[in-house]
């Protein structure tokens, strides 16, 4: 059974815990975040994110959700479902992000944070989930197929990393029958 996500409730995954982000793990998400913009391959933002932007994305109302994966010292990697669009219709679909700390790749953390994002998003009614991913990216798009997303489409040269233009593949995943 899936813990309430309006709880802070935990649940185990060989050593780490899932739960719901707090404004406590705010400067982790942001180490971890930041990371990934100095690496490039996983995300066009530029410029890091501090801490005082992340609690401000960790302050988000339902439906959106933040979760943290923790190994009881530190928080090694986060996931979020945030509004894919402002816009009235969309109201029932948000786009996920997961990163990890480098370290805390291939241990199976993304797809304990994946499930339980998945179990947050269908217990707040949303019907529809969105991943853009760098379509380079090959380890992400396996790692959402095998996570029941499909492949929707391929923008062409839409952002610019690394002095070349990039695709990015929209895929998505339907959580339930209306």
């Amino acid at each position: 059974m899936s813990p309430n996500p309006d709880h802070e409730d935990a649940r185990a995954f060989s050593g780490i815990a899932v739960r719901l982000a707090t404004p406590a793990d705010a400067n982790s998400v942001a180490r971890i975040y930041n990371h990934h913009v100095d690496q490039g391959g996983s995300t066009f933002d530029a410029c890091h994110w501090s801490e005082s932007q992340v609690t401000h994305l960790l302050s988000a109302a339902p439906p959106e959700v933040w979760l943290v994966a923790d190994d009881g010292l530190n928080v090694v990697g986060w996931a979020s479902a945030r509004f894919y669009s402002l816009r009235h219709g969309y109201r029932f679909t948000l786009e996920t992000a997961i990163y990890l700390d480098p370290s805390f790749i291939g241990r199976g953390i993304a797809g304990a944070l994946q499930s339980e994002l998945e179990r947050a998003c269908f217990s707040r009614q949303i019907h529809h989930l969105v991943a853009k991913i760098v379509a380079g990216n090959q380890r992400s798009l396996a790692f959402h197929y095998r996570h029941g997303y499909e492949m929707v489409g391929v923008q062409k040269e839409i952002g610019h990393m690394n002095n070349q233009w990039q695709d990015v593949a929209i895929l998505q995943k339907l959580l339930s029958k209306s």
